[in-house]
């Protein structure tokens, strides 16, 4: 008595979760990823600093006033993490190092030359991102 006290509550819960399980299959999932970027030699004057800038909305969708500042720490090499959200796992972002000043962001003194960089988001180990002036 006492088992099916317990496995008919259980039963009926079991069977009522069922139509739940089917409702999952087109789920698409996205993925919060980071990314790490450097950006070797870039030498700056008083009040211009190094930025990120790509083609994620992250890394400002290629608007200068958008870019992620990267820090000195390790002078001339700028490093800075980037958090994506809302993008799919392999996920590809073109990125390019820009010498910026720090209160104007449409005063852009330099551009990194070549072509675009690019990174693969990943979950590990994380993006690594490296680039030079």
């Amino acid at each position: 008595m006492l088992r099916t006290y317990y496995l008919l509550p259980l039963g009926a819960f079991l069977l009522a979760l069922l139509p739940l399980a089917n409702a999952g299959q087109n789920v698409q999932m996205t993925y919060f990823l980071n990314a790490s970027f450097t950006c070797q030699n870039g030498v700056t004057t008083q009040g211009y600093s190094v930025y990120v800038v790509g083609s994620h909305p992250e890394v400002g969708k290629w608007d200068p006033a958008n870019a992620v500042l990267l820090s000195p720490s390790n002078y001339p090499t700028w490093t800075g993490q980037v958090r994506f959200s809302g993008v799919q796992l392999d996920e590809k972002v073109e990125w390019k190092c820009i010498i910026r000043n720090e209160k104007n962001p449409q005063d852009v003194q330099k551009w990194q030359a070549g072509p675009n960089n690019e990174v693969i988001l990943t979950f590990s180990p994380q993006a690594q991102a490296t680039a030079t002036f």
